[in-house]
C-alpha cells in the first residue's frame, strides 16, 4: 500500500502546496492512513478553518481531497469524508488599475533594469492577459501579424490576442533582460508597489482579502495578480463579452474569468435605468 508520506509527494503544485497540506495533517496527528478517522478529519477541518481564510482553506481542502481521492481504492476512508473536508469560499474585493492608472504606470520613470523589466512584464499582463509564467516564456516568435499567440502553460488553452507595437517593445525588452527580473514573488511585489507609488496611484481603496477588510492608498494593495485582473476588468467594463475575454486570458472556463473581474456593480443601460425609474 502507498504510504501517506508517498501520497503527499503526488501534490506537485508550486508555492509550497505539499508543505501546507503536510503541516495541517501533522498538526492533528494524521501521519499515517490509520490516523484518518471521522474524528481526525473534523479536527483537520477545524485546524484549517481556524488558521486560514475561507478561500485559502477551500484550496487546501481541494488539494487534500485530490490526494485522498487518488488513493481511495487503497484506503478505507470514513463515510462522507469529502463533505467534511469542504467549505464555502468568500467573495474577495480585488484591486485593479483603471486605464488612466495604467497610463500613469506606463509613463513612470524607472531607475534600474530590474524596475524596467518588471514594469514591462506588468504592462504585458495588463494588455495581453498573459500569466507571468507565460510571459517568461514568450518571445517575438509568438507574434503573428497583429496578434500574440501562445498556449497557456497552466491551462494548455490557446490564447490569441490583438498585439500593439508598444506591446512588442515591452516584450522585446522583457525578453532581452529576463535574467534581471526578480526571482521570487516577494521581490516582484516590492518593485510593483514602488512603481505604483512613484506613479501616484494612490486613490483610497478598500480590499477584502484573507477574511479582513483593509483600507489605504491603492499602491499598497497591488499584487502579482493586479495586472491580469486589470486586463479582465477593463475589457469587461469596455463592453467585451466574458467568453471572448476568457479565451484571450487563457482561462480554463468562464467562471474563472468572472472571479477575475473586479467590477461587481453592473453597468446599467439607459433602457434598464428607465425601467428601474432611476
Amino acid at each position: 500500500m502507498t504510504t501517506l508520506s508517498e501520497a503527499l509527494e503526488t501534490i506537485t503544485e508550486k508555492g509550497g502546496a505539499r508543505a501546507s497540506v503536510k503541516k495541517h495533517l501533522r498538526a492533528v496527528g494524521i501521519v499515517d492512513w490509520s490516523n484518518v478517522t471521522r474524528q481526525s478529519l473534523y479536527q483537520l477541518r477545524d485546524e484549517i478553518l481556524g488558521k486560514l481564510s475561507a478561500n485559502t482553506a477551500k484550496t487546501v481542502f481541494a488539494r487534500t481531497c485530490a490526494m485522498f481521492d487518488r488513493f481511495s481504492e487503497e484506503v478505507d476512508f470514513p463515510e462522507n469524508w469529502r463533505k467534511i473536508l469542504s467549505c464555502k469560499g468568500e467573495e474577495v474585493v480585488k484591486t485593479y488599475l483603471t486605464p488612466n492608472e495604467l497610463a500613469k504606470f506606463a509613463a513612470v520613470p524607472t531607475y534600474s533594469t530590474r524596475e524596467e523589466v518588471v514594469k514591462c512584464e506588468c504592462l504585458l499582463e495588463a494588455y495581453t492577459g498573459a500569466r507571468i509564467s507565460d510571459i517568461h516564456a514568450l518571445t517575438t516568435e509568438n507574434i503573428e501579424g497583429a496578434n500574440l499567440i501562445y498556449v497557456s502553460q497552466k491551462t494548455r488553452k490557446r490564447a490569441d490576442i490583438p498585439f500593439s507595437e508598444r506591446a512588442r517593445g515591452w516584450l522585446e525588452f522583457a525578453q532581452e533582460h529576463r535574467d534581471a527580473a526578480p526571482k521570487y514573488r516577494a521581490g516582484r511585489i516590492e518593485v510593483i508597489k514602488r512603481l505604483c507609488e512613484r506613479a501616484n496611484i494612490n486613490a483610497p481603496v478598500m480590499v477584502h482579502v484573507g477574511g479582513v477588510d483593509e483600507r489605504g492608498p491603492k499602491y499598497m494593495h497591488v499584487s502579482t495578480h493586479t495586472f491580469r485582473i486589470s486586463f479582465v476588468t477593463n475589457l469587461h467594463a469596455a463592453g467585451l463579452d466574458l467568453l471572448t475575454i476568457s479565451r484571450m486570458a487563457g482561462h480554463s472556463n468562464i467562471q474563472m474569468t468572472i472571479r477575475y473581474c473586479a467590477i461587481t456593480r453592473p453597468t446599467i443601460s439607459s433602457e434598464a435605468a428607465k425601467y428601474l425609474g432611476v
